[in-house]
Formats: C-alpha cells, sequence, structure tokens
C-alpha cells in the first residue's frame, strides 16, 4: 500500500488538496490563518470548518427557540379559548351575592382560599347542591350541571371543597397503632 493516509483521504472526499506555500518566505501565523479563512480553506482536516460548526450550532439553537416558542404560544392560546368559555358560562349562571357575609374555605392548588357565600349557599355548597369554578383569580358558585360543564372543559378550574380528606377524617389514626 504505497499511497499515504493523505492520498486515501483525498480520494474518498474527506480531505482538500493543500495550496503550495509561496515559494521564498514563510507566512506568520495569524496572517496564514487569516489568509486561510478570506480564502475559503478549511481549519480541519475533514473539510468542515470551525465557522460552518458554530452557524450550524446556531441554526439549530435557533431552531429548538422558535419550537419552544410556538408550542408556548399554541399552549397560550388553547388556555385563552377555554377560558373564554368559562366565561361564557359563569357569566350566565354564575350565583355569588354582593352582601355575602360567611367564609367558605377550601384548598386549592396547595393554599388556603376562601369564597364569601350566604348561609344557604353554605348549606348548598356542603351539600353538593352547588359548587365552585374558579376562573381568573376569582371564585364562583355554580350550581352542579353548570359545574360539570366546566370540568368537561378543564378540571383544573374546579377546587376540591372537601379538601382531599381521607376516611379516617381529621385525625387519622396511624398505621402501626391498633385500638
Amino acid at each position: 500500500m504505497s499511497d499515504s493516509l493523505q492520498d486515501q483521504l483525498l480520494a474518498l472526499g474527506l480531505a482538500k488538496k493543500q495550496r503550495k506555500k509561496e515559494q521564498g518566505r514563510a507566512p506568520s501565523k495569524s496572517r496564514n490563518a487569516a489568509s486561510k479563512r478570506a480564502h475559503g480553506i478549511d481549519q480541519s482536516d475533514n473539510g468542515f470548518s470551525l465557522e460552518k460548526a458554530y452557524a450550524l450550532k446556531a441554526s439549530e439553537e435557533q431552531k429548538k427557540t422558535d419550537l419552544a416558542r410556538r408550542k408556548k404560544q399554541a399552549e397560550d392560546r388553547r388556555r385563552r379559548e377555554i377560558n373564554t368559555q368559562i366565561r361564557k358560562i359563569v357569566e350566565v349562571h354564575r350565583q355569588n351575592t354582593d352582601n355575602a357575609e360567611l367564609a367558605r374555605n377550601f384548598t386549592f392548588r396547595g393554599r388556603i382560599r376562601k369564597v364569601n357565600v350566604t348561609p344557604e349557599q353554605f348549606r348548598a355548597l356542603n351539600s353538593g347542591e352547588l359548587g365552585v369554578a374558579y376562573l381568573s383569580g376569582g371564585y364562583h358558585l355554580l350550581a352542579p350541571e353548570h359545574l360539570e360543564a366546566v370540568r368537561r372543559l378543564s378540571s383544573e378550574h374546579i377546587p376540591d371543597l372537601d379538601g382531599g380528606a381521607d376516611e379516617d377524617g381529621d385525625y387519622p389514626v396511624p398505621d402501626d397503632l391498633s385500638w
């Protein structure tokens, strides 16, 4: 095998033939690198320059950023459409009253929230005859059929009024304790 590695790479198209240096003087390193870039000669043996690699990486990052932005915009658009549909239900069927004096507390998204209700609404909430829907920072009292319509659109807008109470009540019995 008399061909050198350089000849084999040239034959495969993985390397470019280097131009012969000018006769009589050796170019300086900085002038040589600038000259290679200006004449389009690649810095590496395989024909892929560092500039091309950075450009390719930048374009890939831009594509990922654009894709993430488009996904977020689509999700925001979907959320706005759901909120608009829920708002239509709430505006027509909302049963909140301005002179409600009782506070009905419940847990929603990890925090204790409250909605002001009348004594009749308080009893109806506790018995399940009314429910609460969340929309744009407010809590709205709705009848069960309207609450179900909101739930079909998005269950995230319906707080659990039971507070996630388990069957043991307020004071659960530990497993290792027998009565």
